[in-house]
Parts: C-alpha cells; sequence; structure tokens
C-alpha cells in the first residue's frame, strides 16, 4: 500500500496540529494548564462549555505547535473515536495544513486513497479553512487530517 505521506509531500506545507482523544476535557484542560503554564485565554473551546455537541473540541498551542483535545460525547463519536487504533485515549492524528486540499486529494486518488472516517462525504467547509480526514482503511490504520487555511493564515 502506498503511504500517503509519501503522495502529500508535494503539498504539505507544515503540520496544523495534534490531535489527543480525552475522556473529560475539562480534566484535560486542566492539567494542560498546569503542565505548559497556560491561561484561560490561551484556549479556543469548539463548542462553548455548556453548549451541547455530539464532539467537544479545545484547541491551544505550545511552542508554535498548536493541541486539538477532542471529547467524544454522542454514542456515535465515542464508538467511532475510542476504537481507533491509538486505543481510545492519546495521540488520535496528525493533521497536515496543505496549500490546495482539492489537488492533494485528486493526487491521492489516484493511488486509491479516499476520505473516511469522520468525513466519508469529503471536504468540509468550516469556517475559514477546509478539512477532510483520510479513510484509515486506505491508509494502513494511520489517522491523518488535511487542512486548507486561507492564503493570508498561511503566510
Amino acid at each position: 500500500m502506498t503511504d500517503p505521506r509519501a503522495v502529500l509531500a508535494d503539498y504539505i506545507e507544515g503540520v496544523a496540529h495534534v490531535g489527543f482523544i480525552v475522556s473529560d476535557i475539562a480534566e484535560a484542560v486542566a492539567q494542560a494548564k498546569k503542565v505548559y503554564g497556560l491561561k484561560a485565554e490561551d484556549i479556543l473551546y469548539l463548542p462553548e462549555p455548556g453548549e451541547d455537541a455530539e464532539t467537544r473540541f479545545a484547541f491551544f498551542s505550545v511552542a508554535g505547535l498548536e493541541f486539538e483535545l477532542i471529547e467524544p460525547c454522542s454514542r456515535e463519536f465515542r464508538d467511532k473515536l475510542l476504537s481507533m487504533p491509538s486505543g481510545g485515549g492519546g495521540i488520535n492524528h496528525l493533521a497536515w495544513r496543505v496549500r490546495d486540499i482539492d489537488a492533494a486529494l485528486a493526487c491521492l486518488a489516484e493511488y486509491g486513497i479516499k476520505p473516511g472516517h469522520v468525513t466519508p462525504e469529503g471536504v468540509v467547509n468550516i469556517g475559514s479553512k477546509k478539512m477532510v480526514y483520510l479513510d484509515p482503511d486506505t491508509t494502513d490504520g494511520l489517522v491523518i487530517e488535511l487542512i486548507e487555511y486561507p492564503a493570508q493564515e498561511n503566510a
């Protein structure tokens, strides 16, 4: 099987973030604050705490590397994310920042690598960026996310 990271070499601009599955986002954020000396304003929550969601996210940066904490809340996402090769908790995926997500996917398709996992229908537009997960069944089990930011954020 072709390694998607080799195919993506011409498209990757850098690491976007490292995603971690956590069972309790509030507890994980409290630990991150303690370990990394983060303040409340250093954390971005999606959705805001207290809002209902199938999945909760918290983002923060340490030494220029962005971390994404993911708490699966709904049964569907608990079943999907906690059954991943990572064993549920811990590092779940690496997100690559790419310069042209559609071209990268077209190139990957030539090698039988396609979207899947939590984005089986392909690229999702979320606010100012586009993202897609690659199907782990076509990547030898690797969980890889691609993100394309607007040109001004890539500079």
